[in-house]
């Protein structure tokens, strides 16, 4: 297996200890800063167990949402924050954020946009601003990797994702519905983030499809691929992918 690929999933599923966890997989999208901060000692067992560049860290909301996910202790927020745009409470979780990063040796800080933000031409100026003036690499302390929403053409985004200098996340299962024959087998970019969804399907992911993600994936070979699997049973999806792989 190509050491520039990353396999794991969002979150370590529920009763998986963390070193089995790490032991057969590589990477984990790890969202527990996304809502709100969380306490040191609660950090510091990841930074225990996971190995150096293991970890994305998914951004706190308050700098990519208006609103507030459910959380007994948010982030602060207020009208100001959220949606990339510049604000004193974003920066001040930008900078909680980022302490983490490095103390975790992260391999990613995954930004995620919400599902309507549109790829507006203000949109698209506010996500430049904000990734080279507000969250530029050496500020976050790790590569940082932006999510799209649902509404931005995979093509699109990888073009301003090369221009922005950060790593696009897609799945590519999802069909453009104006283009349903695409693959997305040529794209350039100098690192690239596959987040399997499983499009909301119970069960395993098909054997037929993983074999359709590893042909994907060697193309890019050359690349630093990370595949993520978000899946029902992202667990034994990740690692049947891995088997097939090997």
């Amino acid at each position: 297996m190509s050491t520039n690929l990353r396999i794991g999933t969002v979150d370590v599923p529920a009763r998986i200890a963390r070193e089995r966890y790490f032991a057969e997989l590589s990477f984990v999208e790890l969202s527990a800063l996304f809502a709100g901060p969380q306490k040191p000692s609660s950090l510091a067992k990841w930074g225990a167990i996971a190995p150096p560049g293991s970890i994305g860290l998914v951004a706190p909301f308050v700098l990519t949402h208006r609103r507030a996910p459910a959380h007994e202790r948010p982030w602060p927020h207020d009208s100001s924050t959220g949606e990339f745009r510049d604000s004193a409470l974003g920066r001040d979780a930008l900078e909680a954020f980022a302490v983490t990063a490095k103390e975790l040796a992260a391999g990613s800080a995954i930004f995620r946009s919400p599902e309507d933000f549109s790829p507006s031409a203000a949109n698209r100026e506010r996500l430049a601003r904000f990734f080279t003036e507000v969250a530029p690499e050496l500020r976050v302390g790790a590569p940082r990797v932006w999510l799209p929403g649902g509404l931005w053409e995979v093509r699109s985004a990888a073009k301003l994702a090369a221009e922005l200098g950060v790593i696009l996340a897609f799945d590519p299962f999802v069909v453009d519905p104006n283009a349903p024959e695409e693959r997305y087998e040529d794209l350039d970019a100098p690192a690239l983030y596959f987040r399997i969804e499983n499009a909301g399907r119970a069960g395993l992911i098909r054997n037929e499809k993983l074999e359709d993600l590893a042909a994907l994936v060697e193309t890019y070979a050359a690349l630093q691929l990370t595949v993520v699997f978000a899946s029902p049973e992202r667990w034994q999806d990740a690692r049947n992918f891995k088997k097939l792989l090997a």
